[in-house]
C-alpha cells in the first residue's frame, strides 16, 4: 500500500491527532537539539522561536492545519505575514543562550514552514494511529510498514516497505514512522484475514542495517542508531504520547502514599510489574487496554508516579491485585461525579467489585485515579437502581441479608433476590438459540441457592456464596449457551450456560420465566 504524499490519509480519526497535538506543552529552544527525541512527543517547540507569543502564533497555525485540514499553501499564506510582522523571517543575528555568542541564523523561510507543517502533522497523525491501533489490536493485531515507492524514498525505507509484525513487536519502538525529517512512510494496520487474502505473511526477521554513532552537540549525549533512521527519530511517538495519558495517582479518599520517593524500590517495582502483568503488559511498558464495555484506558507505570516523580503504590501486592481485577472484571462500571481534594467536581469512570463482605472501588479519570476498600453493602446497591435504601437512607444491596438467610434456612421476604439485569448482548445470545426473554432480570431463589451450596459446596472445586453473588458477571461473560428441555408444557425453558476463566469452567442452568432468569444449579470443574 502506498504511503501518503503530502499528508497521512484519513486512516485515523482527526480527533486523536488533535488530542495528541493539544496535549503538548511549550518549550523554548535555540537549537532543535535542545529538545531531543521523545521530548518532542510532550513539547511543542520551534528552534530559535525564543518567545512564548511567537510559539503560540506558530502553534495556532499548526493546530488549525490538523483540525481543519489546512493545506501547506494555506498554512504558508496565513502564517508568513504574522512571522514577518514579528520580525521572525530571513537570516538574522541572534544570541545563543547556551554559548553566549551571537550567530547568523535562519529564522522563518518557506522551507522552514514546510518542515514545521510536515513534521507536526505527520507526528500527530502517527501518534493518533498508535493510540487507535492499540485499542483495536485484538481484531487487527499486525502492522505493515508502508513506504511511498516513487523513487524518492530512502533506500532503507524502500527495504522496510512491506515489513509486517505484531503491533507490540519491539521493532516498532524504533521504526514507527516517521523515521526521519520529511519521511513519508506510514503504518498500516492488518488482520490475519487481510494478510491471507492478500497473500502476505508476518515478517520473520526485518531487514537490518548497520548502526551509526550520533552525538548531540548541545548536550553531549551520544548513542547509536540504525542507518535509515534520523538522529533523534529512533523512538515511537505514539508510545511516548501514551506515557503522558496514563492517569497519575490521586492522594486521599482511599489512596495511601507509601514510601514516596523519586524512584520505586525493588518491592514497589514488583507490585507495579504485577499490576501491568494483569493487563498483559510487560514491565516498564504501556499500552491501550479496553475494558469490557469498550472504553480505552492507557495503562502503564505512570499510574504510580505522582507529580514531581513521587512513587505512590498501594500497601500490598494483594491490594494491587484486587485493584487490577476490579478494573479487568468489575461487577459494575458507571460514570460518577466526585469531589477532588481541591473541591473541584471530577467526572470519573468507576469500576466496582465485591468479594465477600468487602467491596473495591476504582475511579479513573482525566485528573488521575484512586481506589478505596469499602463494605460491600455500601457500594452494591449502586449497581441496580431498583434496590432500596436502609433505615439510615443509605443504599442497601440486600446481598449480605440474603446470604445470611441461606445459613439459617429462613428466607427473607419472598425468598427471591435480584442480582441485576442481563446485558443487552447476553439477551441477544439467548435469542440466537431461540429463547426470547420476557425480562432481563436475573434472580436467585432462596431454596435453589441453598440446594446449590449443599450439593456443590463440598465439591473438589466448591461453589461458595461469592460465586452466587457473581452469577450476573459469569452470565454476561459466558462463552457457551445451550437450550435444554422445556417444562410446564413449553412455558418454561431451560438454558445451560458455561463460563471459562483461569483454568475452570463454571456451568450454570437457568430457567427463563416471565419475571426473568432464575438460577437452578451451578457447579465448577477444571478445564
Amino acid at each position: 500500500m502506498s504511503g501518503p504524499e503530502d499528508l497521512p490519509p484519513a486512516g485515523v480519526a482527526p480527533e486523536e491527532a488533535i488530542a495528541f497535538f493539544r496535549a503538548k506543552g511549550f518549550r523554548i529552544g535555540f537549537s532543535w537539539l535542545d529538545i531531543f527525541r521523545e521530548e518532542h512527543a510532550r513539547w511543542f517547540t520551534v528552534a530559535k522561536a525564543m518567545s512564548r507569543d511567537l510559539l503560540e502564533d506558530i502553534r495556532a497555525a499548526v493546530d488549525s492545519a490538523i483540525a481543519d485540514g489546512t493545506t501547506l499553501a494555506e498554512f504558508k499564506k496565513t502564517l508568513r505575514p504574522t512571522l514577518q510582522a514579528r520580525g521572525w523571517w530571513g537570516r538574522k543575528q541572534m544570541l545563543d543562550p547556551a554559548t553566549g555568542q551571537h550567530e547568523l541564523v535562519q529564522l522563518g523561510s518557506n522551507r522552514r514552514l514546510r518542515t514545521i507543517f510536515d513534521t507536526n502533522l505527520r507526528t500527530a497523525y502517527s501518534a493518533g494511529k498508535w493510540e487507535r491501533f492499540q485499542r483495536t489490536k485484538a481484531a487487527l493485531p499486525f502492522v505493515e510498514y508502508s513506504s511511498l515507492m516513487d523513487g524518492r524514498e530512502r533506500p532503507q525505507h524502500h527495504a522496510w516497505n512491506g515489513t509486517i509484525l505484531p503491533i507490540d513487536d519491539p521493532w516498532w519502538d524504533t521504526h514507527w514512522p516517521p523515521c526521519d525529517w520529511n519521511c513519508r512512510c506510514s503504518p498500516v494496520q492488518r488482520s490475519q484475514r487481510m494478510l491471507d487474502r492478500q497473500g502476505k505473511s508476518v515478517t520473520e526477521t526485518p531487514i537490518a542495517f548497520p548502526k551509526v554513532p550520533w552525538v548531540n552537540k548541545r548536550t553531549g549525549e551520544t548513542g547509536m542508531v540504525e542507518k535509515g533512521i534520523g538522529k533523534g527519530w529512533d523512538y515511537n511517538v505514539g508510545k511516548e504520547y501514551l506515557r503522558g495519558l496514563a492517569p497519575a495517582p490521586l492522594a486521599g479518599d482511599g489512596i495511601e502514599e507509601i514510601g514516596a520517593a523519586s524512584a520505586p524500590t525493588g518491592a514497589q517495582q514488583l507490585m507495579i510489574d504485577r499490576f501491568l502483568k494483569a493487563f498483559g503488559i510487560e514491565p516498564g511498558k504501556e499500552s491501550i487496554w479496553t475494558d469490557r464495555e469498550g472504553w480505552p484506558l492507557s495503562v502503564g507505570r505512570g499510574w504510580f508516579i505522582a507529580q514531581g516523580g513521587r512513587v505512590i503504590v498501594p500497601p500490598s501486592g494483594v491490594v494491587i491485585g484486587r485493584i487490577a481485577n476490579t478494573i479487568r472484571e468489575p461487577d459494575s462500571i458507571r460514570w460518577v461525579w466526585v469531589k477532588g481534594a481541591d473541591g473541584r467536581q471530577l467526572l470519573m469512570r468507576r469500576y466496582a467489585s465485591i468479594v465477600g463482605q468487602l467491596g473495591m472501588v476504582v475511579d479513573v479519570g482525566g485528573a488521575g485515579w484512586r481506589w478505596a476498600m469499602v463494605p460491600a453493602d455500601q457500594i452494591a446497591a449502586a449497581y441496580d437502581a431498583r434496590q432500596t435504601r436502609d433505615a439510615n437512607g443509605r443504599w442497601s444491596s440486600g446481598h449480605s441479608r440474603f446470604l445470611s438467610s441461606l445459613a439459617v434456612g429462613q428466607p427473607t421476604g419472598s425468598g427471591l433476590h435480584s442480582i441485576g439485569d442481563a446485558a443487552t448482548a447476553t439477551i441477544a445470545r439467548f435469542g440466537a438459540i431461540g429463547v426470547k426473554l420476557k425480562s432481563p432480570a436475573v434472580w436467585l431463589e432462596h431454596g435453589r441457592a441453598r440446594h446449590i451450596l449443599n450439593r456443590h459446596g463440598a465439591d473438589a472445586m466448591p461453589i461458595t456464596k461469592r460465586h452466587l453473588t457473581n452469577v450476573g458477571r459469569y452470565l454476561d461473560r459466558a462463552q457457551s449457551f445451550t437450550k435444554g428441555r422445556t417444562r410446564l408444557h413449553g412455558v418454561v425453558e431451560r438454558v445451560k450456560v458455561e463460563h471459562l476463566s483461569r483454568g475452570q469452567k463454571i456451568t450454570m442452568v437457568f430457567e427463563a420465566r416471565r419475571r426473568g432468569l432464575t438460577l437452578q444449579t451451578m457447579f465448577r470443574t477444571k478445564t
